[in-house]
């Protein structure tokens, strides 16, 4: 498997936050957390739960797929995978 792609989700989650001129506040009251604790989500300090996943892509209008970059996953690690 090749390991030198880094999908990092916290910046995507970020990224998109400040695309939508969200602050991590509104963000986080969407998710009923703290913004200090959706701070640490976002900047990779604690792992964010996956039942805030849904949630989460919902309000940042994106797909799980957008959020995880799957596709460029597969693609970089999986090159012989056909898509169904």
């Amino acid at each position: 498997m090749n390991t030198n792609v880094n999908i990092d989700f916290h910046d995507k989650m970020k990224e998109q936050r400040k695309m939508l001129n969200l602050t991590q506040k509104e963000v986080a009251e969407h998710l009923g957390v703290g913004q200090d604790l959706y701070s640490r989500y976002e900047n990779g300090k604690l792992n964010f739960p996956s039942v805030f996943i849904p949630e989460l892509c919902y309000f940042l209008k994106m797909t799980p797929n957008d959020l995880f970059e799957y596709e460029r996953y597969i693609k970089n690690n999986h090159p012989n995978k056909k898509k169904k």
